[in-house]
């Protein structure tokens, strides 16, 4: 049974679809919709199951959707489109946000949770090292169709709140030329091309990007550049692409700023530079067969090459070693932040461990920054902490469906299995730096390194991954309302760290304090689902599902999972103690509908509850030691909510209005370490007798927080409002607006829930339209309309790290950009004209 875009054009959509609903048209026109009436249920997709059959909320965007209403990034415009979906401003680069969904993060942070899958053309785009996913590299203007998918484990590792899936446009799909050029505030001008033709059974696909923004903060402008390429052949039976992806960035990531830095300037930023360079190429070849009336093939092959360099520059332990000492007149890690008292810093084996030494020469460095009692602009140390990932990835899906008759029932089955391997060379080290008035590090050209555990350690390291998934999935109509479905995946993972330099720590005995990087790990699981769809009437259907799913622990985490020694993240790795895999079992009970004549329009709604259970959870913990932190199980955790969604669309307007509420919580009591917390243990007192480099030791629990069973996730809002309108003027001109209120949430590190709130904020934003020919359209907005200065990402940090400052409140956040202004054209030739109205689902 087939539905027209009307129902199957779900509650939630943005204003994107909106104004598109609002597009030019000639009075006699009709509403001409498009169908979209069937979704793939896999990574590859190409199955073809009927959506009001699938037992989930599945949002569906458009790429127009996730491109317009001056969305800069995929990011954004999943933030407009989709409930449920907020998104966190870690670096202050608009390209490098996280994306949560339900409670689950999908970052390009190294040390971010991930709790999402992510693909593009059925190509698993999560990086080896550290599944982390960098949103720069989807070519934005190729993107045809992006579905968000809750609980299926089909997707496989990392799928624990869900998974994107993005299929990107070919010749088949768009004919012609499109031309696009955009301006904006903050030095922001971005355009883009895309040319598509079909001859015959061939078809091809280009499409150019380029973006530059030169940051509305110090420090933070951006560069991107995408190309994407396809070459696609198609007949009755068969169809095959092969395309290709290229991309590369350069990104100034700034990061959480102190509250009383930002309060002096909004722009002002905390220690630097820290800058991303980002590279990526990829190969994949994909093809779908008829074998039969009822069996097809779907299968892809690809090869992926990813280059990362960043740069962080920070404050530093580093100061000038004891004068009574052994090693006066050089440099030393301060005794303290490792557990060493001030009278014991200078017996020999402790002294020998805190001085820095030169990687090459191994000798001692000279104290180049002079008494410590005249620290100030210019002569304060600080480190600048480099890393090199470059990692080459290949694998390939191969699945086979079946849509025929099960026990006289219409049945559809789908059976699969993915491979993918990924080789990392992961090199890291630190060097010197002078501290001045604007805190961007200026280079010294001296790198170091120390023996102390949890100091400073440069790495040489090698990975392996190697993932294999087994799936199948059924879906069987057992009467003519009721359909059910079955399915499992079987996840394996193997990773193999081989260390090719690191120097280990010692231990009191002069003996290495732990296993070096070197380290073998196997993880797998059976991960089962079920669900029952039901057409409770024509216009209405319920449904209700279980899943289970995992991920696990990245070579990123397995190397730094030791609370006796931590490590910048950055830059330096230092052991691997075993973690265990996250594994999540959700539950989802929803209601989805449609009225095709309501109030003369088309009405689209739906309700959904869920609960997801995480069981081993892996959090990254702050360590005592300036810019250090390390992995560890956290437990259970718990994520639960309600969506509701509404949309209405008749000929000239349009509304839509969606709401989530999420309940992220721990479920478990647990003792962590946050030492720059004002809440922590210990805070604020000067007593040599604290040990806050073992705070993890339940001896002693200097610079810790008591998690209590119910104390909320950090960096998640509880409740998420979005709504929107668009009107047409005249037939050539459209206006609309949308906004996004979000209520507050903890600190990043205020897991126990003891201080105040980063307070919630409502955006406004504002965009029209003016179709000025049939190939011409000229458009602009405001975004943040009423200049709101807001943040959606917060910590803590040390104070007095850099004593110049004078800062006491150890409240660091990342603001949000202020008011935005742009314009833009787009022209099209020969290009298949927009449907008057676009929506999602």
């Amino acid at each position: 049974m087939k539905f027209t875009i009307r129902r199957t054009a779900l509650v939630g959509a943005s204003l994107a679809a909106l104004t598109a609903a609002c597009a030019p048209a000639s009075a006699q026109d009709a509403i001409a919709l498009p169908e979209i009436d069937v979704i793939g249920t896999t990574p590859l997709g190409g199955d073809g199951l009927d959506r009001d059959k699938v037992p989930a909320n599945i949002i569906s965007v458009t790429g127009d959707q996730l491109r317009t209403s001056g969305s800069a990034t995929v990011q954004e415009g999943l933030f407009q489109n989709a409930p449920s979906v907020n998104i966190s401003d870690v670096t202050g680069n608009p390209y490098n946000k996280e994306i949560f969904f339900r409670g689950f993060q999908s970052s390009q942070q190294n040390g971010a949770p991930q709790g999402l899958a992510v693909y593009q053309n059925g190509v698993r785009v999560n990086e080896a090292f550290g599944d982390t996913v960098n949103y720069e590299f989807i070519p934005t203007v190729a993107i045809d169709r992006l579905d968000v998918w809750t609980n299926n484990p089909v997707f496989g590792l990392n799928a624990l709140g869900g998974a994107l899936s993005f299929q990107t446009k070919s010749g088949f799909t768009f004919q012609g030329v499109e031309l696009e050029a955009q301006i904006g505030s903050f030095g922001r001008r971005e355009g883009s091309a895309q040319w598509g033709t079909q001859i015959g059974n061939w078809a091809g696909y280009l499409a150019i990007e380029g973006a530059r923004d030169d940051g509305w903060r110090d420090f933070s402008a951006s560069n991107v550049k995408r190309v994407f390429g396809d070459v696609g052949y198609k007949t009755d039976t068969s169809e095959i692409h092969f395309n290709f992806t290229y991309a590369d960035s350069k990104l100034g990531v700034v990061g959480p700023t102190p509250f009383e830095l930002l309060e002096q300037r909004r722009r002002n930023v905390y220690t630097g530079d820290q800058i991303n360079e980002n590279e990526m190429g990829m190969l994949n070849l994909q093809g779908k067969f008829q074998v039969t009336d009822a069996w097809s093939l779907q299968a892809n092959a690809y090869y992926r090459r990813y280059r990362s360099d960043r740069v962080d520059g920070n404050d530093t332990d580093v100061r000038p070693c004891p004068e009574d000492g052994p090693y006066a007149g050089k440099l030393c890690l301060e005794g303290d932040d490792f557990g060493i008292d001030d009278d014991d810093v200078n017996l020999p084996q402790n002294a020998d461990r805190l001085v820095i030494r030169d990687p090459v020469t191994n000798r001692p460095i000279d104290n180049i920054y002079g008494d410590e009692d005249d620290f100030g602009p210019g002569n304060t140390p600080g480190s600048i902490e480099r890393s090199h990932i470059r990692t080459t990835s290949a694998g390939g899906t191969l699945q086979a469906a079946n849509e025929g008759e099960l026990f006289g029932r219409k049945n559809h089955f789908v059976i699969g299995a993915a491979y993918d391997f990924g080789k990392t060379d992961f090199r890291g080290d630190s060097e010197l730096c002078i501290i001045p008035e604007n805190l961007q590090c200026i280079e010294t050209g001296k790198k170091y390194y120390s023996l102390i555990p949890g100091g400073i350690i440069p790495v040489d390291l090698e990975t392996k991954n190697h993932y294999l998934g087994l799936y199948a999935t059924n879906t069987l109509d057992v009467t003519d309302k009721l359909s059910a479905t079955i399915g499992a995946r079987w996840n394996y993972a193997r990773l193999i760290l081989n260390d090719k330099g690191t120097i280990v720590p010692l231990n009191e005995d002069g003996l290495p304090a732990g296993p070096n990087l070197d380290g073998k790990h196997s993880f797998d699981r059976f991960n089962p689902m079920a669900g029952l769809t039901y057409k409770i009437m024509p216009n209405m259907t319920g449904f209700v599902s279980y899943s289970e799913s995992n991920r696990a622990p990245t070579a990123l985490e397995l190397g730094c999972s030791n609370p006796d020694i931590p490590c910048p993240l950055e830059s330096t790795l230092v052991s691997d103690p075993p973690l265990k895999q996250v594994v999540t079992r959700t539950g989802e009970l929803g209601f989805r509908g449609s009225f095709d004549s309501f109030l003369g329009g088309a009405l689209n709604w739906s309700a959904s509850v869920y609960r997801a259970n995480n069981n081993n959870d892996i959090l990254n913990v702050p360590s005592a030691i300036t810019g250090r932190g390390y992995f560890v199980n956290a437990g259970k955790t718990q994520r639960q909510g309600l969506e509701l969604s509404a949309q209405y669309m008749a000929e000239k307007w349009a509304v839509y209005a969606n709401y989530s509420y999420i309940d992220a919580t721990f479920r478990k009591s647990l003792r962590l370490a946050s030492p720059n917390n004002p809440a922590s243990e210990g805070y604020g007192e000067d007593d040599d007798d604290d040990d806050i480099a073992a705070a993890a030791d339940a001896d002693d629990n200097a610079g810790t927080i008591h998690v209590r069973k119910g104390d909320r996730l950090t960096g998640i809002p509880d409740h998420q409002f979005k709504f929107g309108a668009a009107y047409r003027v005249t037939p050539a001109w459209t206006v609309g607006g949308d906004a996004q209120v979000m209520s507050g949430q903890y600190y990043l590190g205020d897991e126990s829930n003891q201080n105040k709130k980063l307070p919630g904020y409502a955006i406004f934003n504002v965009n029209t339209s003016y179709q000025v020919t049939e190939q011409l359209k000229l458009f602009g907005g405001v975004k943040n309309l009423f200049n709101k200065k807001y943040s959606n990402n917060a910590t803590f940090f040390e104070t007095d790290d850099i004593g110049f400052l004078g800062l006491e409140d150890p409240r660091s956040i990342t603001p949000a950009r202020p008011l935005q202004l742009y314009v833009g054209l787009n022209m099209k030739f020969g290009a298949k004209a927009d449907p008057v109205l676009v929506t999602k689902y």
